[in-house]
């Protein structure tokens, strides 16, 4: 997601994190100025407060373990008025949330895989609100996408 917002918004400064240092070789071999890469836990942002008007987090949320430190840190790095922007997977319904939480994810983690959790939007949206952000939009799109966009509410 990075990447195609670099092409767009040459201009802007971007900074990337992953928890591995391998990915983050990878991401820097594509050696894009105007990109900082960091080794860092998105559970707990190595930045400080008020930091960034935009956080965005793409295909790797259904792996963390403690969801809500991920949201408390997002918080914290954003600046008032900033948002969040979450792509993840999901399923349609509630039943097949379900059958991925309880049943495919147990039996794909034995063979070595970090999926943690399948959300909807309304888990989502309770893990903002105790965050004290506000989701201001939550979509499923397809049958396997999560598009939500939260806002920090501005300074009053």
């Amino acid at each position: 997601m990075r990447y195609f917002l670099k092409k767009k918004y040459p201009e802007k400064h971007y900074t990337g994190i992953d928890l591995t240092p391998e990915m983050i070789e990878v991401a820097k071999a594509k050696n894009m100025p105007g990109v900082e890469l960091v080794v860092g836990d998105c559970e707990k942002l190595p930045f400080p407060d008020n930091s960034f008007d935009v956080v965005t987090c793409c295909q790797s949320f259904h792996h963390y373990p403690n969801v809500q430190d991920f949201f408390d840190s997002v918080y914290r790095v954003l600046r008032p008025g900033g948002r969040l922007i979450l792509r993840d997977m999901t399923a349609k319904t509630a039943p097949v949330r379900w059958f991925f939480n309880h049943i495919e994810m147990p039996l794909i983690n034995l063979a070595g895989h970090g999926d943690v959790h399948v959300y909807g939007t309304e888990e989502v949206r309770e893990l903002c609100r105790r965050a004290g952000l506000v989701l201001e939009s939550g979509e499923k799109r397809g049958f396997f996408r999560l598009h939500c966009v939260a806002r920090k509410p501005p300074e009053r």
